[in-house]
Protein backbone atom coordinates (compact mmCIF):
# COMPACT_ATOMS: atom_id res chain seq x y z
CA UNK A 1 0.00 0.00 0.00
CA UNK A 2 1.42 3.31 -1.02
CA UNK A 3 1.18 6.13 1.51
CA UNK A 4 0.45 9.83 0.77
CA UNK A 5 3.15 11.69 -1.14
CA UNK A 6 5.10 14.38 0.67
CA UNK A 7 6.30 17.53 -1.14
CA UNK A 8 9.80 17.22 -2.48
CA UNK A 9 12.24 19.11 -0.27
CA UNK A 10 14.01 20.73 -3.25
CA UNK A 11 10.85 22.75 -4.06
CA UNK A 12 11.18 24.78 -0.86
CA UNK A 13 14.90 25.24 -1.14
CA UNK A 14 14.50 26.29 -4.79
CA UNK A 15 12.06 29.08 -3.97
CA UNK A 16 13.87 30.40 -0.89
CA UNK A 17 16.95 31.87 -2.66
CA UNK A 18 14.76 33.65 -5.24
CA UNK A 19 12.61 35.12 -2.49
CA UNK A 20 15.68 36.24 -0.56
CA UNK A 21 17.16 37.91 -3.66
CA UNK A 22 13.87 39.71 -4.34
CA UNK A 23 13.71 40.97 -0.75
CA UNK A 24 17.35 42.14 -0.90
CA UNK A 25 16.72 44.02 -4.17
CA UNK A 26 13.64 45.69 -2.73
CA UNK A 27 15.50 46.65 0.44
CA UNK A 28 18.37 48.05 -1.66
CA UNK A 29 15.97 50.18 -3.72
CA UNK A 30 14.37 51.52 -0.53
CA UNK A 31 17.78 52.37 0.95
CA UNK A 32 18.88 54.15 -2.26
CA UNK A 33 15.62 56.08 -2.37
CA UNK A 34 15.98 57.15 1.25
CA UNK A 35 19.60 58.19 0.65
CA UNK A 36 18.56 60.38 -2.30
CA UNK A 37 15.71 61.91 -0.28
CA UNK A 38 17.94 62.61 2.73
CA UNK A 39 20.64 64.15 0.52
CA UNK A 40 18.07 66.36 -1.23
CA UNK A 41 16.61 67.49 2.09
CA UNK A 42 20.09 68.22 3.45
CA UNK A 43 21.25 70.16 0.40
CA UNK A 44 17.96 71.92 -0.45
CA UNK A 45 19.27 73.10 -3.84
CA UNK A 46 18.21 76.59 -4.86
CA UNK A 47 18.16 78.08 -8.34
CA UNK A 48 21.16 80.15 -9.40
CA UNK A 49 20.39 83.85 -9.82
CA UNK A 50 21.60 86.11 -12.62
CA UNK A 51 21.27 89.81 -13.32
CA UNK A 52 22.82 92.50 -15.50
CA UNK A 53 23.93 95.15 -13.02
CA UNK A 54 25.36 97.69 -15.47
CA UNK A 55 25.50 98.28 -19.20
CA UNK A 56 26.98 100.92 -21.43
CA UNK A 57 27.94 101.40 -25.08
CA UNK A 58 31.26 102.57 -26.47
CA UNK A 59 32.63 103.29 -29.97
CA UNK A 60 29.18 103.32 -31.54
CA UNK A 61 29.07 103.64 -35.33
CA UNK A 62 26.22 102.83 -37.70
CA UNK A 63 27.12 103.46 -41.34
CA UNK A 64 25.52 102.07 -44.50
CA UNK A 65 23.45 99.63 -42.47
CA UNK A 66 26.50 98.16 -40.72
CA UNK A 67 26.97 98.36 -36.96
CA UNK A 68 30.27 98.63 -35.15
CA UNK A 69 30.11 99.03 -31.40
CA UNK A 70 31.25 97.65 -28.07
CA UNK A 71 28.57 96.59 -25.61
CA UNK A 72 29.81 96.47 -22.03
CA UNK A 73 27.96 94.75 -19.20
CA UNK A 74 28.50 93.65 -15.63
CA UNK A 75 27.00 90.20 -15.14
CA UNK A 76 26.15 89.32 -11.54
CA UNK A 77 25.85 85.62 -10.65
CA UNK A 78 24.66 84.52 -7.22
CA UNK A 79 24.91 80.99 -5.84
CA UNK A 80 22.47 80.91 -2.87
CA UNK A 81 23.23 77.31 -1.89
CA UNK A 82 24.82 76.62 1.48
CA UNK A 83 26.43 73.29 0.58
CA UNK A 84 26.76 73.32 -3.19
CA UNK A 85 29.42 75.14 -5.21
CA UNK A 86 29.48 75.55 -8.99
CA UNK A 87 32.07 74.93 -11.71
CA UNK A 88 31.41 76.96 -14.87
CA UNK A 89 33.13 75.24 -17.80
CA UNK A 90 31.71 77.37 -20.60
CA UNK A 91 29.65 80.55 -20.80
CA UNK A 92 28.44 82.20 -23.99
CA UNK A 93 26.84 85.66 -23.95
CA UNK A 94 24.81 86.92 -26.91
CA UNK A 95 23.62 90.50 -27.43
CA UNK A 96 20.38 90.77 -29.41
CA UNK A 97 18.57 93.81 -30.76
CA UNK A 98 15.09 93.44 -32.27
CA UNK A 99 15.65 89.70 -32.72
CA UNK A 100 18.95 90.31 -34.52
CA UNK A 101 22.19 88.96 -33.03
CA UNK A 102 24.72 91.79 -32.99
CA UNK A 103 27.54 90.43 -30.79
CA UNK A 104 28.66 87.17 -29.18
CA UNK A 105 31.33 86.66 -26.55
CA UNK A 106 32.56 83.84 -24.30
CA UNK A 107 33.70 83.98 -20.68
CA UNK A 108 36.64 82.03 -19.30
CA UNK A 109 35.74 79.11 -16.99
CA UNK A 110 35.53 79.94 -13.28
CA UNK A 111 34.58 78.43 -9.93
CA UNK A 112 31.82 79.87 -7.74
CA UNK A 113 31.83 78.92 -4.04
CA UNK A 114 28.79 78.45 -1.83
CA UNK A 115 26.67 81.52 -1.05
CA UNK A 116 28.87 83.61 -3.32
CA UNK A 117 28.28 86.63 -5.53
CA UNK A 118 30.55 86.83 -8.57
CA UNK A 119 30.58 89.80 -10.93
CA UNK A 120 32.01 89.41 -14.41
CA UNK A 121 32.65 92.32 -16.79
CA UNK A 122 31.56 91.46 -20.31
CA UNK A 123 32.72 93.16 -23.48
CA UNK A 124 30.79 92.13 -26.58
CA UNK A 125 32.02 93.73 -29.78
CA UNK A 126 30.04 94.11 -32.98
CA UNK A 127 32.24 94.69 -36.02
CA UNK A 128 30.57 95.72 -39.29
CA UNK A 129 27.44 93.69 -38.53
CA UNK A 130 24.92 94.07 -41.36
CA UNK A 131 21.42 94.95 -40.11
CA UNK A 132 18.06 94.88 -41.95
CA UNK A 133 16.63 98.32 -42.88
CA UNK A 134 13.86 98.13 -40.25
CA UNK A 135 16.36 97.33 -37.51
CA UNK A 136 18.62 100.16 -38.71
CA UNK A 137 15.69 102.58 -38.54
CA UNK A 138 14.70 101.49 -35.00
CA UNK A 139 18.28 101.72 -33.79
CA UNK A 140 18.68 105.25 -35.17
CA UNK A 141 15.47 106.32 -33.42
CA UNK A 142 16.61 104.87 -30.10
CA UNK A 143 20.07 106.39 -30.55
CA UNK A 144 18.39 109.80 -30.73
CA UNK A 145 16.66 109.06 -27.41
CA UNK A 146 19.99 108.23 -25.78
CA UNK A 147 19.31 104.61 -24.82
CA UNK A 148 18.56 101.26 -26.42
CA UNK A 149 16.70 98.13 -25.29
CA UNK A 150 18.68 94.92 -25.69
CA UNK A 151 18.15 91.25 -24.94
CA UNK A 152 21.03 89.36 -23.34
CA UNK A 153 21.07 85.59 -23.71
CA UNK A 154 23.39 83.46 -21.61
CA UNK A 155 24.20 79.81 -22.19
CA UNK A 156 26.43 77.98 -19.74
CA UNK A 157 27.76 74.49 -19.16
CA UNK A 158 28.29 73.80 -15.46
CA UNK A 159 28.77 71.20 -12.73
CA UNK A 160 27.66 71.25 -9.12
CA UNK A 161 29.96 70.15 -6.31
CA UNK A 162 28.75 68.74 -2.98
CA UNK A 163 31.61 67.79 -0.68
CA UNK A 164 33.97 65.63 -2.75
CA UNK A 165 31.27 64.71 -5.24
CA UNK A 166 30.71 66.45 -8.59
CA UNK A 167 27.54 66.21 -10.63
CA UNK A 168 27.27 65.58 -14.35
CA UNK A 169 27.25 68.59 -16.68
CA UNK A 170 24.10 70.70 -16.76
CA UNK A 171 23.09 73.26 -19.37
CA UNK A 172 21.98 76.65 -18.10
CA UNK A 173 19.99 79.16 -20.14
CA UNK A 174 19.27 82.68 -18.98
CA UNK A 175 17.44 85.57 -20.65
CA UNK A 176 17.86 89.14 -19.43
CA UNK A 177 15.26 91.32 -21.13
CA UNK A 178 14.96 94.16 -21.69
CA UNK A 179 18.33 95.55 -20.68
CA UNK A 180 18.20 99.31 -21.13
CA UNK A 181 21.66 100.49 -22.15
CA UNK A 182 22.72 104.13 -22.39
CA UNK A 183 24.90 105.73 -25.04
CA UNK A 184 26.08 108.34 -22.56
CA UNK A 185 29.51 107.86 -21.00
CA UNK A 186 28.25 109.12 -17.65
CA UNK A 187 25.05 107.07 -17.40
CA UNK A 188 24.84 103.31 -16.96
CA UNK A 189 21.85 100.98 -17.11
CA UNK A 190 19.66 99.88 -14.22
CA UNK A 191 19.85 96.33 -12.84
CA UNK A 192 17.84 93.76 -14.81
CA UNK A 193 17.11 90.33 -13.36
CA UNK A 194 17.32 87.34 -15.68
CA UNK A 195 15.03 84.34 -16.14
CA UNK A 196 17.13 81.24 -15.46
CA UNK A 197 16.46 77.68 -16.59
CA UNK A 198 18.66 74.64 -15.89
Amino acid sequence: MVGPRTPHSSTKTGKSPMKAIAICCLALLVIIGLAILITWLAVKPKKLQYSIDEGWIRDYNLTNGQLTSTFNFVLRTYNPNRRTSVYYDKIEVTVIYRGQTVAVNTIDPFFQPKRNVTRVTLQNTAHNVALPPKVVHDLKVERTGGEVDLDIKIRAKLKFKLGIFKSRHYKLKALCSPVVVNFSNETKSQTRDCDVDI
